[in-house]
């Protein structure tokens, strides 16, 4: 396949992101790697070590992301034994299993993507027993609606931020590029949260006509929520995928010009 397309850019964070692109370069394509986050520890560790060497009063723990998974891990070698994980995918939890061993308790949604999120996960607990105390583990936000619907079930919930998320801010040698690209052909984007598109508005910001360039050409992404926001912020063509590399790439593919 020639190397000559219109700009790909991918935003998911972490190693993730470059491995999809290591994948795209096989084919020919060569993506701008823009992951929306960069994943930090917090500032001050000890609060948050301090929490995850004392779960004796915790039931769940629920990892928001796989981002928690990896900040978590850097303080919790073993989870005590009266202690069930739970998330809102199983992308994430194939990453806790690679943290913490296959015999890991894990209560998650089975299916893809869109079969995947806090909605899910609440009705599975809905469904078997609502955990009485429940560790949510994220960044600074996130899973609010899951955290109110526990609440209202009767869970005492508290929240945790086991890392930072910092946004994407471009850096002149990629506010340079866009700068060019705004005048060619709409790009290809890949984007797998609301608060990614967030980011990515605010990352652009610098550069006249990137938003409207941006909204001209396709954006795709893993989730119907995440397809929702996308096309408040003026994408109109939103296509949703599954969050594989193959499935990610294969969407790709159908949209290269």
């Amino acid at each position: 396949m020639a190397t000559t397309h219109q700009p790909v850019i991918l935003m998911r964070p972490g190693a993730a992101n470059d491995r999809l692109a290591d994948v795209l370069r096989g084919d020919g394509i060569q993506a701008w790697r823009w992951p929306a986050f960069t994943i930090t520890l917090p500032e001050d560790e000890a609060p948050v070590a301090q929490r995850f060497a004392n779960l004796d009063d915790v039931d769940m723990v629920v990892m928001a992301s796989p981002a928690a998974v990896t900040a978590v891990a850097h303080w919790v070698q073993k989870w005590p034994e009266h202690l069930k994980l739970a998330t809102v995918g199983e992308g994430t939890a194939r990453v806790i299993r690679a943290a913490w061993g296959s015999d890991v308790q894990v209560v998650c949604p089975t299916g893809d993507a869109a079969s995947s999120g806090s909605e899910a996960l609440f009705e599975i607990l809905k469904n078997t027993q609502i955990p009485r105390r429940v560790l949510i583990a994220r960044g600074q936000t996130g899973r609010e609606w899951l955290s109110e619907q526990l609440t209202a079930m009767g869970a005492d919930v508290e929240k945790i931020s086991a890392y930072v998320r910092v946004p994407i801010e471009l850096t002149p040698a990629q506010i340079s590029e866009l700068s060019v690209a705004v005048h060619g052909p709409a790009p290809i984007v890949y984007v797998t949260s609301t608060d990614a598109v967030a980011a990515l508005l605010h990352a652009i910001r610098p550069v006249p006509e990137a938003r409207e360039w941006f909204t001209r050409g396709t954006a795709i992404t893993i989730h119907p929520r995440c397809a929702a926001r996308l096309a408040e912020a003026g994408f109109q063509s939103i296509d949703i995928t599954g969050a594989e590399d193959d499935q990610v790439r294969a969407v790709v593919m159908k949209h290269l010009c």
